[in-house]
């Protein structure tokens, strides 16, 4: 899941820091040599290496169990097949209660606020916005006891979609097949804004990720997408996932460029 891919991406981020000497974000100051703690002896030691090692070891599993055991994907409705509700017939048969209208052109309005052309499959994706999945925000808070995803966004579960966003690879990752699509520039240690559940996406992408792909830091993906919640305990930690992922117009430097 997303989280997953965060944090590693953190962590390589903080082991190159401390490889190069630097302090890594929220580490404890050096004591200065003249200070009583640092003149204080130090305690003898009261386990081998070894020892500490296996006790590393024991409390790494053990804390692994506990987070798997507290994680969980919350329940949803079963994903829609690619196109189910590619037109405004087909959306309010599946969606009875979403307010929604249709353009000359097919071009769907949802609650008269995003626009989502396309049918929805791979042929003919949903081209939709950042503005429309973090709506999501609005209403569905699990930590807050609202955990009914709006019909404006359970209708993208399934459905090919395009979103063009900020992109970031694992760091050191030479041939990736996994990548974040954001709202917001995030180098995955020191640049942009850590990204929430709502405003990023966990992408797995069709084949591994080109030397040009892997330098971009914006670009547009398409690919399935599902909207899956993953939780540890009432915290949301992971809400949208993209399989079958091909990225296309990858640029450095952000939209601008």
């Amino acid at each position: 899941m997303k989280n997953v891919l965060i944090a590693s991406m953190g962590v390589v981020c903080g082991l190159a820091n401390a490889a190069l000497g630097g302090d890594t974000p929220g580490s404890a100051p050096a004591i200065p040599p003249e200070s009583p703690a640092a003149a204080a002896p130090a305690a003898p030691a009261a386990t081998t290496k070894a020892e500490s090692a296996d006790a590393s070891k024991s409390a790494t599993k053990d804390g692994a169990k506990a987070n798997a055991k507290s994680a969980k994907a919350e329940p949803a409705a079963p994903a829609l097949a690619p196109g189910a509700v590619g037109d405004l017939a087909l959306l309010q048969q599946h969606f009875p209660a979403l307010k929604a209208t249709s353009k000359p052109d097919g071009t769907l309005v949802i609650d008269e606020r995003f626009a989502v052309k396309g049918k929805g499959t791979l042929e003919d994706p949903f081209i939709t916005t950042w503005d429309h999945l973090t709506s999501a925000a609005e209403v569905y808070d699990p930590r807050k006891g609202q955990k009914k995803i709006p019909d404006s966004v359970q209708m993208l579960d399934g459905q090919y979609v395009t979103v063009t966003g900020y992109v970031a690879f694992p760091i050191y990752v030479k041939e990736p097949k996994e990548m974040l699509s954001m709202l917001n520039q995030w180098d995955g240690c020191c640049i942009g804004i850590p990204p929430t559940p709502y405003d990023a996406i966990e992408v797995h992408l069709k084949d591994a990720a080109t030397k040009e792909q892997r330098m971009a830091t914006y670009g547009t993906v398409t690919g399935r997408l599902s909207v899956k919640p993953y939780l540890v305990g009432d915290w949301l930690v992971g809400l949208y996932v993209m399989d079958e992922a091909v990225v296309s117009q990858p640029k450095q430097g952000g939209s601008g460029s």
